[in-house]
């Protein structure tokens, strides 16, 4: 065995333990995970609360932001999102372009599922969903695992939002997956969602970063949203999507139940972000 393998099963063996025997991060200094209390941060404009959204023309987008670190992303997130009812955010981090992306905006309310806080920066991370209607539900789940490498937590957010003329609710589910971890631990982190999804009555999105990396945890997804009879929106450009660097494989994707999809599209284009933004149009069935 090579030195390269010995080191790749060390790894693996050192992941495997953090899972069966949860360590305090806490301890490892970088970071801080908040409470139940104080993970779900509320952002953005104060919006009619009689307003819903129409059942026949939801408009989202989904990006992962890479922080708002490229200098392009402000201006390429207030493009992305001008015509949208919602948007789905993952490595949301409350930085100065950021919040005052948020903030400034009279268009969306915001739910932050705050994964972890930079004990430096005090810089909260995490998935963020924005609406132009407040929801009627929101929470979140913080993974049962954490990463092998660095070993911070990621979180699920949930929310429903109501429908005009409706008296069920869609829900929408953000994820940024788990990474540096085997695929049974990915499946575990999908399995927070599909349960949610198999006691909703609506119509329902789960759309993200899952991080799937190889064919096995791209085989686990889909057979998790097999599982709760989700459909894979399917993209003109789809090549286009964010893929693992040494695996080549894609890891952005959207999945949806009670829902037609139509203009589908990858903005391959645009530099705002490492990943590139996803669009879709959806009307409830």
């Amino acid at each position: 065995m090579g030195v390269l393998s010995r080191q790749l099963w060390v790894v693996l063996l050192l992941g495997l333990l953090i899972q069966v025997f949860p360590v305090s991060v806490h301890a490892f200094g970088w970071f801080t995970v908040p409470d139940k209390a104080h993970a779900v941060l509320s952002l953005g404009a104060d919006l009619d609360p009689a307003r819903a959204l129409d059942p026949n023309e939801v408009d989202i987008l989904v990006w992962n932001t890479y922080k708002a670190k490229n200098p392009s992303w402000s201006a390429d997130y207030a493009f992305l999102s001008l015509d949208k009812e919602i948007v789905v955010l993952q490595e949301a981090f409350l930085n100065a372009p950021m919040k005052e992306a948020f903030e400034n905006q009279d268009t969306f309310h915001y739910k932050m599922a705050t994964s972890f806080v930079y004990k430096k920066s005090k810089i909260p991370t995490g998935t963020a969903t924005g609406a132009t209607v407040y929801p009627v539900k929101h929470y979140y789940k913080k993974t049962r695992d954490v990463e092998i490498i660095g070993l911070t937590p990621k979180a699920l957010m949930f929310t429903e939002y109501p429908l005009r003329g409706r008296g069920d609710t869609l829900l929408v589910i953000n994820i940024h997956a788990l990474n540096s971890v085997p695929a049974f631990i990915l499946k575990r982190h999908l399995e927070d969602g599909a349960v949610e999804i198999a006691k909703h009555h609506g119509p329902v999105i789960f759309a993200g970063d899952f991080n799937t990396w190889s064919s096995l945890k791209i085989k686990t997804m889909r057979k998790v949203m097999n599982t709760v009879g989700m459909s894979e929106v399917q993209f003109p450009n789809g090549g286009e999507r964010m893929r693992a660097s040494i695996t080549n494989k894609i890891i952005d994707y959207i999945f949806v139940r009670g829902l037609e999809a139509s203009d589908s599209w990858v903005w391959g284009n645009l530099q705002g972000a490492d990943h590139k933004a996803m669009t879709v149009r959806l009307k409830v069935k």
